[in-house]
C-alpha cells in the first residue's frame, strides 16, 4: 500500500511541476505591451549601420520581449523612393546600458 502511496505521489509531484513550468513559460517572460519607440529606434540605427536606404513603415506585430532579446515584425520600405514595401522579422538584443540593439533579420 505504501508503495501505491509513494508512486502516487511522485505522478502528482510532476504533474505539478511540468504545470508550474508551463504557466511560467519555462523561465522566459514575454511582453506584448513593450514601448516601441525604443525599437524604432534601434531599427533606425540598424539601417544605417548596414547602409541599406530603407526607413520603417510600420511595426506589424510585437515587440515581444523575452529577457535580454526581443523580436518583431515590421513592414520596411525604400527611405526615398515609394513603392512596395518588405516585411522583416527582427531579432534585438539589450545592451548593458538598457537600450535595445537590431542584432539580425529574416
Amino acid at each position: 500500500m505504501s508503495v501505491l502511496f509513494q508512486r502516487a505521489n511522485l505522478c502528482l509531484a510532476a504533474a505539478s511541476v511540468a504545470a508550474l513550468l508551463l504557466a511560467l513559460g519555462c523561465g522566459k517572460t514575454q511582453s506584448a505591451n513593450a514601448a516601441p519607440e525604443p525599437f524604432k529606434k534601434a531599427i533606425a540605427e540598424y539601417l544605417e549601420r548596414n547602409n541599406m536606404a530603407m526607413a520603417l513603415k510600420e511595426i506589424k506585430e510585437g515587440p515581444t520581449v523575452e529577457g535580454n532579446t526581443a523580436t518583431l515584425t515590421a513592414s520596411l520600405t525604400h527611405a526615398t523612393l515609394s513603392g512596395a514595401a518588405v516585411t522583416w522579422k527582427i531579432r534585438f538584443e539589450k545592451a548593458a546600458d538598457g537600450t535595445w540593439k537590431a542584432v539580425s533579420r529574416e
